[in-house]
């Protein structure tokens, strides 16, 4: 009788017998209503037939899509905050007269997400459910955990039918990767607000009114200083050459050398041509870097796999350089967020990006620099490189005081997890200080990139790192 009391059925009353309720009209009203089986004259009475969504809820959820895309479209990196209402809205929107699920609303929790609505069909019944939200190298995972329909024992076909409707429709991997943005650092959950942090495959950009902060400090007839180095890490004689014993460079657009149009001014090339003078010997050189990689993007792509077989093929790799990190942080340091508006770096979303940022690189880096030592010879020499900052001009402005104070955090955690593998320090940072103006592109194509004279300064911290 619960179950008729429950549904507000109460002319149903004829399906009873002398004693209680009759077993067969329990089962067939069950089946009917909840089952979805058709039984000739009861499923007809109970049917409800789904609603497509309204015009309203279409217009907001678009809007939610045009609000997706201008926080990511042209960024490096992104803050993302999505509500209640909007993801209510996405997941309506979706649904047709077609489908048994209706009325879905979302409510963001602290440690979850929870998803209310109605199978329709020959009733309307009301069901919850829970849905986990983790973190998989740079991916969200959503995982419908638990469902409940109104207090009624859960059909297993209930869950079946909402979890691929679920992972569709929130496919926020998906709808980020429609925009550009491939890396997810960070999935925070507030009561109503879900943040979502990352970077894109493209790398740290600046935006303009980064540049013109710093253009209208930095004095245009200064004259740059002499980078370090000059004699010791000149221009290298090759960009890559088989051999064996090898050396082994793997990073992000440094290590590629985006910034010169001759590979034999970067760093890589520069420090090999340092190798081979002080051993005395001919080294052969394999460059992995990728421009726009990340802790995150190196370990679900190709170099980490590529520099892996390296080290287990036939040739000796006796020196393994690496510089990542730049890619995880700067982008962000370069947002509108931390560089604009009235709290600017002290604003909930920049310190939201970079808290992201900071939290996500340490297991990250860790996991690659403890893969690469396992594989590399216990007699090989690692080095890792920690980062400049491209935004310190020297000429005294706040946004050089802030972006500055975030790298050297940053450079505080590339120390302590090459140190943790025996891997040789190279630190740029001081070198680089007050000279971004003149050793990076920064003014002239809005590019963080090292110039020639940049990246014979990296260079000589590696000759500097091992002692030359």
């Amino acid at each position: 009788m619960f179950l008729l009391k429950f549904l507000g059925l109460k002319w149903i009353i004829g399906l009873t017998v002398v004693g209680g309720v009759s077993v067969v009209g329990v089962t067939a009203l069950y089946l009917a209503v909840v089952g979805g089986v058709d039984i000739p004259g009861l499923s007809d009475a109970f049917r409800v037939d789904p609603e497509p969504p309204s015009p309203q809820v279409i217009a907001r959820a678009d809007q939610v899509e045009e609000d997706i895309r201008d926080a990511i479209e042209d960024n490096s990196a992104f803050f993302l905050e999505l509500t209640n209402q909007n993801l209510s809205d996405l997941l309506q929107s979706e649904l047709s007269s077609e489908d048994r699920i209706q009325n879905l609303k979302v409510e963001i929790r602290s440690d979850d997400v929870k998803v209310s609505g109605d199978l329709a069909g020959r009733v309307r019944i009301g069901f919850s459910g829970i849905i986990g939200i983790a973190l998989e190298q740079g991916q969200v995972e959503l995982d419908l955990m638990s469902v409940d329909v109104s207090s009624l024992p859960t059909p297993g076909f209930v869950k079946d039918e909402i979890q691929p409707f679920i992972d569709e429709v929130l496919d926020i991997n998906e709808r980020l990767r429609e925009s550009g943005a491939t890396q997810i650092q960070a999935v925070n959950l507030d009561p109503g607000v879900l943040q979502i942090i990352g970077v894109q495959a493209a790398g740290a950009t600046v935006a303009d009114s980064t540049i013109a902060a710093l253009q209208s400090g930095f004095g245009s007839g200064s004259t740059p200083p002499m980078p370090p180095g000059g004699d010791v890490v000149p221009i290298g004689r090759i960009g890559s050459e088989q051999g064996s014993p090898l050396y082994l460079a793997l990073g992000d657009s440094l290590a590629a050398n985006v910034g010169v149009s001759d590979p034999r001014q970067g760093y890589v090339s520069r420090f090999h041509g340092f190798l081979e003078s002080e051993r005395n010997e001919t080294l052969g050189l394999v460059n992995l870097g990728i421009s726009g990689e990340s802790t995150i993007s190196i370990q679900n792509g190709t170099q980490l796999n590529q520099a892996l077989s390296v080290l287990n093929g036939s040739s000796q790799v006796s020196v393994l350089t690496i510089d990542l990190g730049a890619n995880d942080v700067l982008a962000h340091l370069g947002s509108a967020d931390c560089l604009q508006g009235e709290s600017g770096p002290r604003g909930a979303a920049c310190q939201a990006r970079v808290s992201a940022a900071m939290d996500a690189f340490s297991p990250n880096f860790r996991s690659i620099l403890q893969r690469l030592d396992a594989a590399l010879d216990s007699g090989a020499e690692f080095y890792v490189m920690t980062v400049y900052n491209p935004f310190d001009f020297g000429i005294g402005i706040p946004l050089e005081a802030f972006t500055s104070q975030v790298v050297a955090d940053l450079n505080e955690l590339i120390k302590a997890e090459a140190e943790g593998v025996g891997a040789t320090v190279a630190d740029p940072f001081s070198d680089m200080a007050d000279n971004a103006g003149a050793w990076t592109n920064m003014l002239f194509d809005q590019d963080i990139h090292p110039n020639a004279e940049g990246y014979q300064v990296l260079a000589n911290s590696l000759a500097e790192a091992r002692g030359g």
